[in-house]
């Protein structure tokens, strides 16, 4: 169940995160000329993630909204900052009071490079206030086996 779950969050997260080189067009010229810029700017980029980072986070009674928040911050903090990030979706079961986070590295040193600084540190989140918020927490270390992470097109 576990294995079907992070699939399925993984496949929403790759359909997710290029959805807009693929939608909201008004004429075909213009989606051509998104879609070369899309294409290009995959182009300078290794697209191939050998580490992926998932957790599972069920939040404290009443806090869904907050767990949100915290979950979502760090990987939001750091698509900003590391340029190896090259995917990331935080989504929300809100029948299991639950916020799963994955994000995909081109390699795990991009992640722990960052975590290891001051500034990764101070934005990963205050331990307090993650005990006041976060019920269980799971953390999954994934090597990808199988993966694609741009549109198909």
């Amino acid at each position: 169940m576990k294995k079907l779950l992070i699939v399925m969050v993984a496949s929403s997260a790759i359909i997710t995160s290029c959805s807009e080189s693929s939608t909201g067009y008004n004429n075909e010229e213009t989606a051509n000329t998104q879609y070369d810029a899309h294409h290009e700017h995959h182009d300078n980029i290794d697209m191939n993630s050998t580490y992926t980072f998932v957790s599972i986070s069920t939040a404290k009674p009443g806090k869904l909204n907050d767990l949100v928040r915290i979950a979502s911050s760090p990987s939001e903090m750091m698509d900003k900052k590391v340029e190896g990030l090259l995917a990331r979706q935080v989504s929300v079961d809100t029948a299991r009071n639950s916020v799963v986070v994955w994000v995909a590295f081109d390699k795990k040193e991009s992640m722990m490079d960052y975590l290891e600084t001051e500034e990764g540190q101070n934005e990963h989140g205050n331990q307090a206030e993650m005990d006041s918020i976060i019920e269980t927490f799971t953390m999954y270390d994934l090597s990808p086996q199988s993966q694609r992470l741009v549109p198909k097109h």
